[in-house]
């Protein structure tokens, strides 16, 4: 993946549009140059009559020509207009491949904000079918890694974690009701960890309640820890030698995450990434040397902004699991097809940092959630919420088996921006029911130190010929989904109406064939979506 910098200038509307009609070219329009103008003059014309099809004809030669000539921006343009027809005519998955045309252009270009952009456009539309049956992992399979486990790091599965301290209905301290013996009993299983926050110059016994707590319930401790008074006070001196003994000799697990979220601009502790790999750099080197046996070091970007996250990675020597923040607020304003609807998917905010880390560490979604209020509005989006973290918390051990921890960050808190965050699991009921349901999975695991031998293989290329219990990851343009249906030779054999939509199949029937299973996926007033085809060989 090539390097993504952010700071571009970007063009404004009307530069935009001079550079439209003008080219790109620095010398005189040719009589090529300006026959491919003729021909976008010609596509527009057509698309203000409502002639679509022909119209796209006209921007893809228009597209063509360009890039043939490394006329990328205009290029890019001419594909941009070409998805915007197609969108008028309803025809999506088209749509989709010719924004990601624009945003391959744009990135030659080095409009890197308007290709990251363009390609979030597209994602919002795009129709993905990924289908897994389970399976089990031997002892010999477990064993078969590609490389070391990292500290803390489970051999298979996801430790379960949360942020609970903030949630007045499971924690009041001072004497009171505390979060890690009434978190379980609200959520119905025992997590494996929990987050606080700490501030860089304080001793740990400032936590010393959460330690004894974490200690008395068999948990972990996520460590965020925040230097609040900006990097310089980060030094190799007594303070942080004694603080990693102190944490040696806790008796707990501890995720030391430090400084997360280096990458944005809102953190107190922003610097450069020279600054910030520097004091990533000390505080690893140290913690190792005193304290390697109980303490995990992570870094945790945030999941966005993606075009900076390369930067500030401080080296596989010094970081033991790569961890993201990851939330979504429903926001309407990007919609595609501007109906008012927000079409992303949260789970794949992790795909960047999934893709440049999980070769080489552990992934860690270390905070996030899912807003069930659309803030600016003050409308309640239930319905949007339940549906991604179902989604979430199903896809994570089928795509995602290299997320080894998750803590879903359990609060409703005024942010930064003056915008109320709903992820509070106590103050919504049917968020806490789908929460409650998503971690039964047995994938999920509740202590440090435990495991699991549940997985499940990609239903690609061949399937063995017996009865599997087949589930899928299953992304379209419509923000939800109510059934999907597995047809096999044009018959339905299967029907699912809950992600990650799992339903038996035989393929004995089948043994010797190639064959192709079609995933037909509906919204929740049942109308058709999309039909994506998976073509396997059963043996």
């Amino acid at each position: 993946m090539n390097r993504m910098r952010k700071g571009l200038l970007k063009l404004s509307t009307a530069l935009l549009a001079a550079v439209l009609l003008a080219g790109t070219a620095a010398t005189p329009p040719t009589a090529s140059a300006a026959s491919v103008w003729n021909v976008y003059n010609e596509a527009m014309r057509l698309d203000a009559q409502g002639k679509y099809a022909q119209a796209i004809a006209k921007y893809e030669q228009a597209g063509r020509t360009m890039a043939a000539s490394a006329d990328y921006g205009n290029a890019g343009r001419m594909y941009r207009k070409a998805g915007e027809a197609y969108v008028k005519l309803n025809q999506y998955d088209k749509a989709v491949s010719s924004w990601d045309l624009e945003s391959a252009y744009y990135a030659k270009v080095r409009l890197t904000q308007d290709s990251i952009a363009v390609k979030r456009k597209a994602d919002a539309l795009r129709s993905t079918v990924e289908l897994y049956y389970e399976t089990g992992l031997s002892a010999a399979a477990l064993g078969n890694r590609s490389r070391d486990l990292a500290p803390l790091e489970p051999a298979n599965g996801i430790l379960l974690g949360a942020y609970a301290e903030q949630d007045a209905k499971v924690h009041q301290g001072a004497g009171g009701k505390f979060y890690t013996d009434e978190y379980p009993k609200m959520t119905g299983r025992k997590h494996a960890g929990y987050l606080i926050y700490f501030t860089y110059g304080m001793k740990l016994s400032a936590v010393q309640s959460h330690i004894d707590k974490a200690k008395a319930n068999g948990t972990a401790l996520e460590l965020g820890v925040q230097p609040l008074r900006g990097m310089s006070e980060v030094q190799d001196n007594a303070y942080l030698h004694q603080l990693a003994k102190d944490a040696a000799a806790s008796g707990v697990p501890i995720f030391l995450r430090f400084a997360n979220e280096m990458n944005g601009n809102w953190t107190p502790w922003k610097s450069t990434p020279q600054t910030y790999i520097e004091k990533f750099r000390l505080v690893a080197n140290v913690f190792h040397k005193e304290a390697p046996d109980n303490v995990a070091m992570v870094w945790a970007p945030g999941a966005e902004p993606i075009d900076n996250i390369q930067d500030y990675y401080p080296g596989d020597k010094y970081v033991d699991w790569v961890g993201a923040s990851l939330y979504s607020i429903y926001n309407p304003s990007a919609d595609p097809l501007k109906q008012g609807m927000d079409r992303s998917s949260h789970i794949a905010k992790l795909d960047t940092i999934y893709d440049l880390y999980a070769d080489r560490k552990p992934i860690m979604i270390a905070e996030g959630a899912v807003s069930y209020m659309y803030p600016e509005k003050m409308r309640d989006v239930t319905d949007w919420s339940v549906y991604q973290t179902q989604v979430l918390y199903a896809t994570l051990p089928m795509k995602y088996p290299k997320v080894k921890a998750i803590f879903w960050f359990d609060v409703d808190a005024q942010g930064t921006t003056d915008r109320v965050k709903y992820y509070g699991l106590s103050n919504n009921a049917k968020m806490l029911a789908a929460y409650q349901k998503a971690i039964l999975n047995p994938y999920y695991l509740t202590d440090v130190g435990s495991g699991t031998s549940l997985s499940y293989a990609p239903i690609a290329g061949s399937v063995p010929a017996r009865k599997l219990k087949v589930s899928g990851y299953v992304k379209t343009w419509s923000p939800t989904l109510g059934k999907v249906v597995y047809r096999i030779g044009g018959k339905a054999v299967a029907t699912a109406t809950t992600a990650p939509w799992s339903a038996q199949i035989d393929f004995a029937p089948y043994k010797g064939r190639t064959i192709a299973i079609e995933v037909s996926a509906y919204d929740r007033q049942g109308k058709p979506v999309t039909t994506q085809t998976v073509k396997v060989k059963v043996q």
